[in-house]
């Protein structure tokens, strides 16, 4: 038995606590390394450029409902895998039906030329079966030294999460989940990349970007990497970009919704029948114009609140162009009006799935006449 000595104060504070326990036990002449606690580790997404630089994990996850987010941690860990000389890789899709023992036949199999491998499983869900379960587990439990495995999913939800095997890759790997980036904090997020990218974070264009993609983080950072092409030196003429999605947007979804806001009827016809003739899916102009409607109902809750209509508009981030449009349809519709319209879309909806029997078009145009303020229900 190991004789104690007395600890020295000011060195015994420079450890941390497991370090304490570690040594304490060692002591007592009973430590035995990693079986005093329990190994967890789940980061933030901005945590995972840190983490790479200090180590690289055995097992990554990630996932989320976000794919964009969700492939810029994936591209950051195979980056950091090719540093430490991880230069095969392997991809597999898993759905229900998968095959598992082709990965068991993989990480059996040797590699002449890259030692050490990346094996890369993408969940196309997350119910993957007890079989997958037991297959996932032992993949975990047995994993060989010279391979990463990688794994990427949407969204999971919380019964998943509690799964034995997400359980299992939290104790023995790292965990990044990614969340939906909200409507609130979606300028914020363009701001932060035209910064990265080199740009000169400018709001007004950031709010248009926002309103434009409709929060589709994807189609912002293709508008974001066109800016970077388009102003190399980072400086964007702000009037320009400005006009041209002014333009652009005439004959589009968005166009559309903002001749309605507007109460131009005429318009609203025109661009309406060009969106026809163009074989628009009317899915994408029933989801923006539920978003949309769903906004302004919950402005007008907070009219009737006594808010200032500015501070409403400054709240939710409508862009400077927009809020006389905003404003003009706020004074036309009051709540219940605003209710009206949303069940109707919902059967709109449910009628392009076939489980209603409502004429979508001719619908979808009443919705859009009666927002430009014409033909109004009777109250």
């Amino acid at each position: 038995m190991p004789v104690f000595q007395p600890f020295d104060d000011k060195l015994f504070i420079e450890y941390d606590i497991i370090t304490q326990v570690q040594i304490l036990h060692q002591f007592s002449g009973f430590f035995q390394p990693q079986s005093c606690y329990t190994y967890l580790m789940k980061i933030k997404p901005e945590q995972l450029s840190k983490h790479l630089n200090e180590e690289l994990s055995s097992i990554y996850l990630a996932f989320g409902p976000e794919i964009l987010l969700v492939e810029q941690s994936l591209s950051s860990i195979k980056s950091a895998s090719i540093e430490r000389g991880f230069t095969d890789r392997v991809r597999f899709d898993i759905d229900g039906n998968f095959n598992w023992d082709k990965i068991f036949s993989e990480i059996s199999s040797t590699s002449l030329f890259a030692p050490q491998r990346v094996i890369e499983c993408h969940l196309s869900t997350g119910k993957i079966g007890v079989k997958g379960s037991k297959a996932l587990c032992e993949i975990t439990e047995n994993l060989p030294n010279d391979i990463l495995l990688i794994i990427s999913a949407g969204k999971l939800d919380m019964a998943q999460q509690k799964s034995k095997w997400f359980k299992l890759l939290e104790k023995k790997g790292v965990i990044i989940q990614h969340w939906e980036v909200q409507s609130d904090h979606l300028v914020g997020w363009i701001l932060n990349h035209m910064e990265q990218l080199g740009l000169v974070a400018n709001k007004e264009i950031a709010n248009a970007i926002a309103y434009c993609t409709e929060g589709n983080l994807l189609a912002s950072m293709q508008e974001i990497q066109k800016l970077q092409i388009t102003y190399p030196d980072g400086k964007i003429n702000a009037a320009d970009y400005l006009k041209q999605i002014d333009q652009q947007s005439h004959y589009s979804i968005f166009g559309l919704i903002d001749a309605a806001l507007k109460g131009d009827a005429i318009k609203v016809s025109k661009v309406f029948n060009s969106l026809l003739e163009e074989a628009t899916p009317m899915i994408m102009v029933i989801s923006s114009l539920y978003r949309e409607i769903k906004t302004l109902s919950i402005m007008a809750v907070e009219l009737q609140q006594n808010q200032s209509i500015e501070s409403i508009l400054n709240k939710h981030r409508v862009w400077q162009k927009r809020k006389p449009l905003v404003t003009q349809a706020l004074k036309t519709h009051p709540y219940q009006s605003l209710q009206k319209l949303t069940l109707l879309l919902g059967r709109i909806d449910r009628s392009l799935k076939g489980r209603d029997n409502l004429n979508v078009s001719d619908e979808l145009r009443t919705v859009l006449i009666t927002l430009a303020g014409k033909n109004q229900w009777t109250q």
